[in-house]
């Protein structure tokens, strides 16, 4: 069997352009050529901040002790962040991200590492596990909330598979009393969510809060609007401006080819977390009316300067090749 072996259950990685694809010859999960999970290693907490920009501190679940021993300081605003299928925590999301805020300001930048959970070519397990590390993350909230930081405190940011994974979190902390502060999810995984209520994705009510972007609706991203704001870049399709073969060879950005509008999600956030006010959005019945009958009136900004009360669906244009924001800093 798969799992008797240690060669199937040791991850590795090779490069799709200037993406780092995560790569095993058995699943991890509950099947039977599956790997046993392993929370040690395959959930791990990995914690940056302005004195360490670069290197992690390990934040271990349940530890207070060596938690204090770390740089993480409870009157910082913290983010935590969860990556998407088959990515690994030095994959570009997750340093891009980081960076952002690191340069914003003075964050607790929490990026989880749990590749192992979402590994090539495994999508299926991947699915099912997203479930599992939704029970995880909630318990390590639960943990932070214990020592003194609030659950309605934390905003969490996840990318795909990464975003299901935060809604089934919230859903775990709301049936235990406590409710996270934001959500924003990147892009929703959409294979394997779409045809089940919300309680089986991430959905309005999962945080006080829940913004998402839809940068590629129906193919990789969710097309319906799951959240108290959903944001459509372009608005609304499936392959976002520069996608196109031809215009990643003229833009230079070939390397970008493998899911580039799924991943133009992440790639519009990490500018907006640099640019808050960049990307203005209009509130509209739908992509049509965005685009002709509805006048283009600012009622809110997408990515990291979403807040509440925005409510309903907003439709925006970037620009096809960075930066994206029309809305100059």
């Amino acid at each position: 069997m798969w799992n008797s072996t240690a060669a199937a259950c040791r991850m590795m990685s090779f490069f799709i352009g200037i993406t780092q694809v995560c790569f095993m010859p058995a699943p991890v999960g509950d099947c039977d050529t599956c790997c046993d999970r392993d929370d040690t290693i395959d959930i791990q907490y990995k914690l940056f901040t302005r004195a360490n920009p670069i290197y992690h501190e390990a934040i271990i679940p349940g530890d207070a002790d060596a938690l204090s021993e770390t740089r993480f300081s409870p009157s910082r605003p913290t983010v935590i962040y969860l990556f998407g299928f088959s990515e690994a925590i030095t994959g570009a999301s997750t340093t891009m991200l980081k960076n952002a805020f690191l340069h914003r300001g003075d964050y607790n930048f929490i990026a989880v590492d749990w590749s192992r959970l979402v590994v090539f070519p495994w999508y299926v397990s991947a699915v099912r596990n997203t479930r599992y590390m939704g029970r995880r993350l909630a318990d390590f909230v639960e943990f932070l909330n214990s020592t003194g930081v609030p659950a309605g405190s934390l905003h969490v940011v996840g990318f795909s598979l990464g975003a299901e994974a935060a809604g089934f979190a919230g859903k775990d902390l709301k049936a235990r009393g406590l409710r996270l502060g934001r959500i924003t999810g990147l892009d929703p995984a959409y294979p394997g969510y779409g045809f089940e209520g919300k309680e089986a994705h991430l959905s309005r009510g999962d945080a006080i809060f829940v913004d998402v972007l839809h940068t590629n609706p129906g193919l990789f991203g969710f097309p319906r609007p799951i959240g108290d704001v959903d944001f459509y870049p372009n608005p609304g399709q499936w392959i976002q401006p520069g996608c196109w073969f031809d215009q990643l060879v003229k833009n230079s950005e070939l390397s970008y080819f493998y899911g580039c509008s799924h991943n133009r999600s992440w790639r519009l956030y990490v500018e907006s977390v640099r640019n808050p006010r960049g990307f203005p959005a209009t509130l509209c019945r739908d992509w049509r009316s965005g685009t002709a009958s509805c006048s283009f009136i600012v009622d809110g900004y997408m990515g990291f300067g979403a807040q509440p009360p925005a409510k309903g669906k907003m439709y925006l244009l970037t620009n096809d090749k960075p930066p994206y924001a029309k809305n100059g800093p």
